[in-house]
């Protein structure tokens, strides 16, 4: 059984640049259909063996078919990425403004801790100010009891005598 390439794409569907509907249905007329509707063609090229051979037309329609999953399969794929990238926009919007927030979280913290650091830095300054006052304080109370030692010591001869 030899067919044409004609019959090979009016049985697929597809029609080159050049076939109208029309001129399809004028070479199909010269086929002969078989109860399994696998045309037959009247012609007189019966030595043809292009794409004419059951099998190879059988391998392009398998071709045509998993071309066509394909293609189904990249669309699928393709409305998968948009909504994902659709999803991805909705999700940045709507942490945008918890961002927004935290970024405003921060600067005050920033400026707490700024405001603490001067504080330590102050407390400091006062404590190392306050140790000088207390170390001025100690040395004049040992000099002062030195003073009063002497005293003592000197007095406590004279009332003896």
């Amino acid at each position: 059984m030899n067919f044409s390439k004609q019959a090979a794409k009016a049985s697929a569907g597809h029609h080159s640049a050049g076939d109208s509907p029309s001129s399809l249905d004028d070479k199909s007329s010269h086929m002969e259909m078989t109860p399994a509707a696998t045309p037959i063609p009247s012609s007189p090229n019966v030595g043809d063996v292009g794409p004419s051979d059951p099998k190879k037309l059988l391998r392009i329609l398998a071709n045509r078919e998993s071309a066509r999953r394909a293609y189904m399969r990249k669309l699928e794929y393709e409305a998968k990425l948009h909504q994902d990238a659709e999803e991805a926009e909705e999700k940045v919007a709507r942490l945008s403004s918890q961002v927004a927030f935290y970024e405003r979280k921060q600067g005050l913290l920033q400026m707490e801790n700024i405001q603490i650091k001067e504080r330590i830095k102050y407390l400091e300054n006062y404590i190392a100010r306050k140790d000088g006052e207390t170390l001025e304080l100690l040395v004049e109370r040992e000099r002062l009891l030195l003073i009063r030692q002497m005293q003592r010591g000197s007095g406590s001869g004279f009332s003896n005598n």
